[in-house]
């Protein structure tokens, strides 16, 4: 007991030293704090969340936890990436973070209506690449707008996947009254690039069928269902429900494929989450998915509920237990960001 005391105190001792010794633009006063129950394992991990406040026009935060529950300011209410200047496209919304092969991404929303999405890479964490503006629909110019990128790397095609929702004139024009109450009207759309200069040119990812309605904010997860083989493997997808309450939207759902660029099951699933659920029965949107200790992790923003963020878990993707009481977070309202489980030993300074 005595040695585990100590490899946890050399913990937070070099976690505080690289935080106060980060570049100052970044990190200005750092306060990170332990956490009582954690424990110095091989398998140890750090969540991660960026997340904006207000309407994006600040820049991206950063909050930290050791145990998915209790999240700090990484670095005192300092902003990690301030809003780059890019006129009316400006606003840092909805950061997705990925840490892949020794470097975090992260990519965003950039305006309400745009055709394009932000993206910087770092690292450490602490010094972050010059904004780049990623004018993802290249040559088109029948879309609306691109909202809430989520940033994975896909396995099967070796390259990184960027999901966003947009409204294509086309479906917004083509009377099957699949819109929602805001005059949007919105599908999930992918494209692929392995080095972030090239992309491959937008596609449709997914629309759901019998009804056809608006869908935001897609999440991907792989789902190995527990087992050694991976004949039954297979990929979850939560987004949101786009129609109002009243028309059974403004909730999360699931669908699944064998692949993970599908084809998803058109029919998606019963609401889990948000408005008509019992879980934080209010408008649920910009989820993050994942598995944890044997269990789901549901991480989603609930704004104008009674929680800064919300979570729920679940052993099966079917039954889910409300854990928002238990989240412990820095600031009230923060906004759609991305929980990131990375390894202790992805965070520079930090030793199992």
């Amino acid at each position: 007991m005595a040695v585990m005391g100590i490899q946890k105190h050399l913990i937070t001792v070099m976690f505080v030293m690289l935080l106060l010794t980060a570049n100052a633009s970044c990190f200005a006063q750092p306060l990170p704090k332990t956490v009582d129950d954690f424990k110095v394992s091989e398998n140890s991990h750090l969540f991660l969340l960026p997340y904006f406040l207000g309407n994006g026009e600040t820049g991206i935060y950063f909050a930290y936890s050791y145990d998915g529950l209790k999240f700090q300011w990484l670095a005192d209410r300092d902003l990690i990436v301030p809003a780059p200047k890019w006129g009316d496209e400006s606003l840092t919304r909805d950061p997705s973070i990925l840490y892949h092969d020794g470097t975090f991404h992260m990519i965003w929303t950039t305006s309400w209506n745009s055709r394009s999405i932000g993206y910087t890479s770092s690292e450490d964490l602490r010094r972050w690449t010059e904004p780049k503006r990623i004018n993802i629909w290249q040559d088109r110019k029948d879309v609306r707008n691109t909202w809430a990128p989520e940033l994975h790397w896909n396995p099967e095609q070796k390259e990184f996947l960027i999901l966003w929702s947009s409204t294509t004139l086309e479906e917004l024009n083509d009377g099957d009254h699949s819109e929602d109450q805001h005059g949007y009207d919105h599908r999930s759309y992918y494209s692929g690039t392995k080095d972030f200069k090239k992309f491959t040119p937008p596609r449709l990812f997914y629309s759901p069928q019998n009804p056809e309605y608006s869908v935001i904010d897609p999440f991907i997860a792989h789902d190995d269902r527990g087992t050694k083989t991976k004949k039954d493997d297979r990929w979850v997808m939560v987004l949101k429900h786009e129609l109002a309450a009243d028309k059974g939207g403004k909730n999360l759902r699931l669908t699944f494929a064998k692949k993970m660029l599908g084809p998803y099951e058109t029919k998606l699933g019963k609401p889990i989450v948000g408005a008509g659920t019992a879980i934080v029965n209010q408008m649920g949107e910009g989820p993050t998915l994942f598995q944890h200790q044997g269990q789901w992790h549901l991480y989603w923003d609930a704004p104008g509920s009674d929680y800064s963020y919300c979570l729920a878990t679940s052993e099966d993707l079917e039954t889910w237990k409300n854990r928002s009481p238990e989240l412990d977070l820095p600031v009230d309202q923060m906004r759609h960001g991305t929980v990131l489980k990375v390894p202790l030993s992805a965070v520079p300074g930090i030793k199992q």
